[in-house]
């Protein structure tokens, strides 16, 4: 019998960046990744490190290693670990293989063999010092894997790293300097798509902290939404009657002056900051009409990893994200 072929799958790798603020009371001496060690140290059995995280799925963090990481400076050691998340006692749903004989398909469902549960997603995580390079999966996102961070250091013993942490998706330098070089003429932002992304940021990291300057952004954008409101949320209205709005902010650049020098800045520092999010629901358009989404701004580099089941190779993945960490710290990508 001949040995089945493994194939491969693709996955994204994504750069963020995490940072403590700095208060009268404390400070933070120790990288993140030296607390999530510690952390994962004291909690070391696997439902200490499960954690709800809504709509009934849990996260897990199933297995750490070590990886030495060969940097312009030396050979340097890095953290990689691997997070699940599953739905307790939920059943899966299959079907049977397609053929001529058969008119239509339904949908049944199995149940997982005893003490086993289904893996609904799996992300892949390497922390050096406060770099963090990641590949969550469709069902375990990049806000997962930042919650999960931020619950480990709080039931490890660092709740007040936990309450100062900022964690910030780095943004393709190249896409950000298209931004300066060739100006803004208009940002155009889908109120219900934007508020939807922040509202799952929110509920998957609700420690998340936003700069002064999006907050701002973000009740402009919620402002449009207050005359229908009532008493409704802004989520209720989004989803009760399916009124949405579309907000453009724009520069005239036939305006001259330095007023208007001025103005264009903060549209352009307004898309540099948007592009430095974890938010979506925007089209940034510069003033050569470069359109740039979400997707497009965000630094991130695509692997080819051998499957395995569902997910792909865990030590394989592991070796991927270091790779991305060499790669990105020998283009001086760290320190930008």
């Amino acid at each position: 019998m001949s040995k089945k072929e493994i194939k491969s799958k693709s996955r994204s790798v994504y750069y963020h960046r995490a940072q403590f603020l700095k208060t009268d009371s404390f400070s933070i001496d120790k990288t993140l990744e030296q607390m999530l060690n510690q952390a994962w140290d004291q909690l070391d059995t696997t439902p200490e490190r499960t954690f709800y995280a809504g709509d009934e799925k849990s996260l897990v963090g199933m297995k750490r290693s070590s990886k030495i990481a060969k940097l312009s400076k030396g050979n340097k050691d890095c953290t990689v670990f691997s997070i699940g998340t599953y739905e307790a006692g939920a059943s899966a749903n299959t079907i049977t293989d397609p053929n001529l004989e058969q008119v239509e398909l339904e949908a049944d469902t199995i149940d997982a063999p005893e003490d086993r549960e289904f893996l609904d997603g799996e992300g892949f995580v390497c922390v050096y010092g406060n770099h963090i390079f990641m590949s969550p999966a469709a069902n375990l996102r990049a806000g997962n894997v930042n919650g999960f961070m931020e619950s480990m250091l709080i039931h490890g013993g660092f709740e007040q790293a936990a309450s100062a942490i900022e964690i910030h998706q780095i943004a393709d330098i190249d896409k950000v300097n298209t931004i300066e070089e060739e100006g803004v003429k208009n940002i155009v932002v889908n109120a219900s798509t934007y508020l939807s992304s922040l509202e799952y940021i929110k509920r998957v990291s609700p420690n998340t902290k936003a700069p002064t300057v999006l907050r701002k952004f973000t009740n402009m954008v919620k402002s449009q939404f207050d005359l229908f409101c009532d008493d409704d949320t802004d989520a209720e209205v989004i989803e009760k009657s399916g009124i949405n709005t579309k907000i453009v902010v724009s520069h005239d650049s036939r305006v001259s002056g330095d007023n208007a020098r001025h103005g264009h800045e903060k549209v352009k520092e307004t898309a540099k900051l948007l592009a430095g999010t974890d938010v979506s629901g925007y089209t940034i358009t510069t003033k050569k009409d470069t359109t740039l989404t979400h997707d497009d701004l965000v630094l991130k580099r695509v692997v080819s990893v051998p499957r395995h089941g569902k997910t792909v190779h865990l030590d394989k993945m592991w070796l991927k994200l270091v790779e991305v960490l060499e790669a990105y710290e020998s283009k001086g990508i760290l320190e930008q």
